[in-house]
C-alpha cells in the first residue's frame, strides 16, 4: 500500500473504506487515553496503526491514528472524538498535507559469512545498524510502509528472528500546524 492509498487517496469504489489519518491532541492525564480507546472501540473504527507518544506541548499527548473506513464514519468518528473531556485537538490530514513516517527494528540472524551482505542491503533502504552479535544484525529503517515491507521481504532470505514497528506518525508539510 502506498503513502496515497494510506493517506485516503485510494481507486476504492465509492462507499467502501479508505484509509485516513488522524493525529489527536490530548490532556495528559489520568483516564484520557482510556476515553479515547473507548470511543474508537464503541465506533468498531478499524484502526490500522495507533501511536501515542509527547507533543511539543507540556502535558499534551499526540495520538496518530491510521482508521480503514469511509468518509462519512470518520467524519462522525471525529465529531465523536471532539467530545472526550481531554481532546484538545484533532484533524484528519490530508495525504498532500502530511509527511507521514514508520519506525521498524529488525532482527536478522547474521555469521560472518553474510553480516557483510545485510549491512549492504541495509544501506540501501538508509537503514542502520543498532546491533550487532555474533549470531545477528539489528537494523533501524524509517519511512513510508512499501519502503519497510519491501526491506523485510529482501531480508526474510537471511532469516529474520524478530520485527518491532512503530505505526505511523504524521505531521502536516510546511509552516502549517494542525
Amino acid at each position: 500500500m502506498t503513502d496515497t492509498e494510506r493517506a485516503g487517496q485510494s481507486n476504492a469504489p465509492e462507499g467502501s473504506g479508505r484509509l485516513h489519518t488522524l493525529v489527536v491532541l490530548v490532556n495528559d492525564r489520568h483516564g484520557a487515553l482510556d476515553r479515547i480507546i473507548n470511543v474508537l472501540r464503541r465506533r468498531r473504527a478499524k484502526m490500522q496503526t495507533f501511536t501515542i507518544g509527547r507533543s511539543e506541548l507540556p502535558e499534551i499527548m499526540r495520538i496518530t491514528v491510521v482508521i480503514n473506513d469511509s468518509e462519512v464514519g470518520v467524519e462522525h468518528l471525529v465529531e465523536q472524538l471532539r467530545k472526550v473531556v481531554d481532546v484538545r485537538h484533532i484533524v484528519n490530514l490530508l495525504s498532500e498535507q502530511t509527511v507521514s513516517r514508520e519506525l521498524a527494528l529488525i532482527k536478522v540472524n547474521s555469521n560472518e559469512a553474510h553480516r557483510g551482505e545485510v549491512i549492504e542491503l541495509s544501506h540501501l533502504f538508509g537503514a542502520h545498524v543498532v546491533d550487532v552479535t555474533s549470531e545477528t544484525v539489528t537494523l533501524e529503517v524509517t519511512g513510508n510502509e512499501e519502503k519497510v515491507e519491501k526491506l523485510v521481504s529482501l531480508l526474510q532470505s537471511y532469516g529474520i528472528r524478530e520485527v518491532a514497528r512503530t505505526g505511523f506518525v504524521a505531521m502536516t508539510r510546511g509552516a502549517g500546524n494542525m
